[in-house]
C-alpha cells in the first residue's frame, strides 16, 4: 500500500488533510476528493467518520474543511471550535479554525486563534501564514510583516507567502524588502511575481525598478 502524498506547499489550506483518516485506504480517499475538489463528497465521508466517532477529531477537521472550501464559515467555525476545545494540540485544527474566522469577516477573533495556534505550532508555515493574513485583514501591517517572513523562513518555496509579504511591502512602502522578496518569488513563480510588480507599479508610492 501505497502512503499518502503530502499536500503541495501552495495549498495551506489542505496541509490540514495530511495524515488524516485511519487507514491509507481512507488517506487516499480524502486526498483523491480534494483533488476532484469534490467538497460535498468530502463532507459526506467526514459526517460518516463523525457518526463512527463522535467527537472525533479527523471527523471534525475533515468537516470543517469541507464546510470552508464551501463557504460556510459559520459551519467551518462550529465544527473545528469543537476539535479545539477536545485536541487542544491539533495545530491544523487551529489554523482551519482562525483561516475559517478571518474569511466570516473576524479578523481579531482570527488573530487571537492564531496566536494560540503559534504557540502550538511553533514550526508550522501555515500558521504564520494565516497569521499574516488575519494581521492584514485587522490593518495590523505592522505585525502582518513579520508573521509572513516567518512563514516563508520555516518554507522558503511558499511562492504565496512571499508574494502576500511583496504585498504589504508595497501598501507600506518598503522598497528594500520589496526588492528581496521579488528576487526569490521571481525564482518560485514568474506569474506571481508579475502580479505584485504590478500592484507595485500602480502603487501611488513611488515604485521599485
Amino acid at each position: 500500500m501505497k502512503n499518502p502524498s503530502t499536500p503541495p506547499v501552495d495549498d495551506p489550506l489542505a496541509s490540514a488533510l495530511y495524515a488524516r483518516g485511519g487507514t491509507y485506504e481512507e488517506r487516499d480517499l480524502i486526498a483523491e476528493l480534494n483533488r476532484k475538489q469534490d467538497w460535498d463528497g468530502l463532507l459526506r465521508f467526514a459526517l460518516a467518520l463523525l457518526r463512527r466517532d463522535p467527537g472525533g477529531a479527523d471527523g471534525g477537521v475533515l468537516a470543517g474543511y469541507a464546510w470552508l472550501r464551501l463557504g460556510d464559515n459559520p459551519k467551518a467555525v462550529a465544527s473545528l471550535s469543537q476539535v479545539v476545545r477536545q485536541n487542544p494540540e491539533d495545530v491544523a485544527a487551529w489554523n482551519l479554525l482562525g483561516e475559517a474566522q478571518r474569511r466570516a469577516g473576524q479578523p481579531g477573533q482570527a488573530v487571537r486563534t492564531l496566536e494560540q495556534a503559534s504557540v502550538v505550532g511553533r514550526t508550522s508555515y501555515v500558521t504564520f501564514f494565516f497569521l499574516g493574513e488575519a494581521y492584514r485583514d485587522a490593518h495590523r501591517l505592522d505585525r502582518a510583516i513579520p508573521a509572513y517572513r516567518e512563514s516563508v523562513r520555516l518554507e522558503p518555496e511558499f511562492a504565496r507567502g512571499w508574494f502576500e509579504l511583496g504585498a504589504v511591502c508595497v501598501r507600506t512602502g518598503d522598497r528594500d524588502e520589496l526588492a528581496a522578496v521579488l528576487e526569490n518569488l521571481q525564482k518560485l513563480d514568474k506569474a506571481l511575481a508579475d502580479e505584485l510588480k504590478k500592484r507595485n507599479e500602480a502603487n501611488p508610492n513611488k515604485p521599485i525598478r
